[in-house]
């Protein structure tokens, strides 16, 4: 039971920092992805709306892996399935960005618990 509520603390962890780091997410996004009405016809702007997928994705497998315990793995996949099926539906032609942010913070959650190992072992 002990599992379950730290790996719920986890998730709620996780989506505190979406929420938290969406508005400079959107400023990066906006960078890499400029976009324009066109013609001066106004738009609403949907870029948060594909940003906090993203954002999810790396937070999810960021703190997850760092944090999480044996079967962190099992949650990051069961936990991921929303934002695939976001990102298989909307975005399929550019699926290979939440690949490589995946990555990036599986890989960076994955060298913060080898260091966390290190320290709790001194």
């Amino acid at each position: 039971m002990k599992k379950i509520i730290k790996n719920i603390v986890l998730l709620i962890t996780s989506l505190v920092l979406v929420y938290l780091f969406s508005g400079y997410s959107v400023k990066i996004y906006k960078f890499f992805y400029p976009f324009s009405g066109g013609a001066g016809i106004s738009v609403w702007d949907l870029t948060p709306i594909f940003v906090l997928p993203l954002e999810y994705i790396f937070f999810i497998s960021f703190i997850f892996t760092a944090f999480g315990d044996l079967k962190k793995y099992w949650w990051i996949g069961i936990l991921l399935i929303p934002a695939a099926i976001f990102e298989l539906y909307f975005d399929l032609a550019h699926i290979y960005i939440p690949i490589i942010i995946g990555l990036v913070g599986w890989a960076i959650g994955f060298i913060l618990s080898k260091i966390i190992v290190r320290f709790n072992k001194a």
